[in-house]
């Protein structure tokens, strides 16, 4: 039987999303309200082998097991813990990377 895992989606990652759905509403949307719900589906699928995706490449120096999974061009990082995995933010993958490198406060 395979390990479920809690998802969880904390208000700075919830927020992080909400900027980009806000961004895409100015243009459509419609589009917009498909983002958010695949963004969202994806995050939630984590509960089921949330390993199969990479390591992030911008917090490998950090301890713990810090992982994400790209969709269109939105970057969801994460972090898999013993029952859990914790979204820590939405990402616009044309955003600097050093704005993954200050997620390791979280």
């Amino acid at each position: 039987m395979e390990k479920i895992y809690k998802v969880i989606i904390p208000p700075s990652a919830k927020e992080s999303l909400k900027e980009i759905v806000d961004y895409i509403k100015l243009d459509s949307p419609s589009a917009a309200k498909s983002v958010r719900i695949k963004l969202l589906e994806l995050a939630k699928s984590l509960s089921v082998s949330p390993e199969r995706f990479s390591k992030e490449v911008f917090l490998k120096s950090l301890n713990g097991n810090y992982r994400s999974v790209v969709l269109w061009h939105y970057k969801i990082v994460y972090k898999v813990q013993e029952n859990e995995v914790l979204i820590l933010r939405f990402i616009h993958t044309s955003r600097d990377p050093e704005e993954i490198k200050k997620l390791d406060s979280l």
